[in-house]
């Protein structure tokens, strides 16, 4: 039953969030494991609200910047 949940909630994640099926699973792993920070090169995950990403992937750095929102360590 837990599969049927998990699937239903990326479901319903998916008509909200720019994210593949693969990231929207991972996403609800993430939910459920109360885990708000992924290490990815994945830019989709830039877009999804309430998580922190840390990442080398340029594109994602520069939309950061661009919208005052990277923060260098």
């Amino acid at each position: 039953m837990a599969y049927l949940e998990t699937s239903e909630a990326a479901l319903t994640r998916f008509q909200t969030q720019l994210l593949d099926g693969y990231d929207l699973l991972i996403l609800e792993a993430m939910d459920k494991a109360n885990i708000a920070q992924i290490i990815t090169d994945d830019g989709d995950y830039v877009t999804v609200p309430g998580i922190k990403v840390f990442t080398a992937n340029y594109g994602a750095i520069a939309a950061a910047r661009n919208q005052g929102k990277l923060l260098v360590r």
